[in-house]
């Protein structure tokens, strides 16, 4: 074993790491208003350091077939799309969020016959689809089920698409008498 993966097995695991962030922000909450601004206006600069370094990286990679071959590859690693995303590098498509929370409300929709469909996904805005006849929920259910995706999808807009249906039946498709 080389020195360098001899270095990388003792480092600690990107869960590990994730976790011990999660604890220090936790006690840093219990510290004075002082303490805490200092750390948080610190967490700021480092933040904006690291960030221009990233976007620094990222365009030299980009800007040669090679760099942009192994960027691509860089970002399926979790750790690598966790590091760009939370330095707003790169955007994440929301879409496995609001599928995911479709269908949590799955089995309670089923339970009331109610039939959603998500429509689209345009950046910030989700726009879903109700079933029509029998399976049409009431206004009042309609309301309900946007509220709840709109707090399960924080910082997202949910709109209902109206689907354009018409009661009406041309003249020319009735017809009296055999064929």
């Amino acid at each position: 074993m080389t020195a360098l993966e001899q270095d990388v097995a003792t480092e600690p695991t990107f869960d590990e790491i994730a976790a011990r962030v999660d604890e220090l922000r936790d006690r840093v909450a219990h510290t004075d208003e002082h303490a805490r601004e200092l750390l948080a206006e610190t967490i700021e600069a480092v933040t904006a350091f690291n960030r221009a370094g990233l976007v620094e990286l990222v365009q030299v990679l980009r800007s040669d077939p090679r760099g942009e071959e192994l960027l691509f590859e860089a970002v399926d690693r979790p750790e690598v799309m966790a590091l760009l995303v939370a330095h707003e590098i790169v955007r994440v498509d929301r879409t496995l969020d609001v599928l995911r929370v479709v269908d949590q409300l799955r089995p309670h929709l089923a339970a009331s016959s109610v039939q959603l469909e998500v429509a689209r996904v345009e950046g910030e805005h989700v726009v879903v689809s109700f079933g029509t006849g029998c399976n049409a929920p009431s206004a009042q259910v309609r309301a309900e089920i946007l509220q709840v995706l709109g707090t399960r999808l924080p910082g997202m807009t949910v709109t209902e698409e109206v689907a354009q249906s018409s009661a009406f039946v041309p003249l020319q498709s009735l017809r009296v008498g055999p064929p």
